[in-house]
């Protein structure tokens, strides 16, 4: 999934976060926004998601 930037509230960021990367890309004292997920107007900050990275791990042939 390519990375794509969107501006969320905190709670719809963390919920987010469980199936994908979230990462803050800027944020602003008191910065109102209009959440893309729940579009309810908050407090929030502007996001780039993308796909859920694996880390770490062994791979089948019995490396890392």
């Amino acid at each position: 999934m390519p990375k794509k930037t969107m501006m969320l509230c905190k709670p719809c960021a963390d919920k987010l976060g469980a199936n994908a990367t979230v990462r803050v890309v800027r944020k602003e004292a008191n910065m109102k926004i209009t959440c893309r997920m729940c579009n309810r107007r908050r407090y929030g900050a502007e996001y780039e998601v993308g796909g859920k990275e694996e880390k770490g791990g062994v791979d089948d042939d019995g490396g890392e």
